[in-house]
């Protein structure tokens, strides 16, 4: 079974302990997406995460090293530091969704009927910028961050593969010049 994982943030520049082939690498032509900086995380970074008021944008993929599917799930699972609810999968030959309520399915069944692969998975995080934060702009949020968290927030944004053009994304350069340091080609 070959298996396709899904990324647009740091999974790409920072994969840790994710088993996939290195050899294969990063390739700029996965399905597009509706992605944005509209996640707060534990350690205080805004980060990417696919949602209904996101950029329509071509995600990346690699090819994990597992054959089969449940292990790739629990294998990107654990790099996410997640528990399995929060990966998406699909299976080409079974046309099951691992959440069948997930809203992009025709995007993902678009892309995989057009590629060799017979299963995709992906971090599916739910979008919380609105109950994590009192913060109206995401760009005044970002201001008020401090030391080490500040650091980590802009890694992650900047490190984002430049690709990644969201709304917001555009005006963080914009207005915090907080440039793309990571192409993939």
């Amino acid at each position: 079974m070959k298996i396709a994982i899904l990324g647009w943030g740091s999974l790409i520049w920072q994969p840790k302990e994710l088993n996939y082939n290195k050899e294969f690498g990063w390739i700029n032509d996965g399905p597009s997406l509706p992605i944005e900086f509209a996640r707060i995380s534990n350690n205080g970074r805004l980060t990417l995460v696919i949602t209904k008021d996101g950029t329509e944008l071509q995600t990346l993929y690699t090819l994990s090293n597992y054959k089969n599917t449940e292990e790739a799930v629990l294998d990107l699972a654990v790099r996410e530091g997640s528990g399995r609810k929060s990966i998406g999968s699909y299976e080409k030959a079974k046309k099951e969704f691992s959440d069948n309520n997930f809203p992009f399915r025709d995007k993902i069944i678009e892309w995989i009927d057009r590629t060799d692969f017979d299963a995709v998975i992906w971090t599916n995080l739910e979008e919380n910028w609105q109950q994590k934060t009192n913060y109206k702009d995401r760009i005044e949020y970002l201001k008020s961050l401090k030391g080490a968290t500040s650091t980590l927030a802009e890694e992650y944004i900047r490190k984002t593969p430049e690709q990644i053009r969201t709304e917001y994304r555009l005006k963080i350069e914009e207005q915090l010049n907080w440039l793309p340091i990571l192409k993939i080609n």
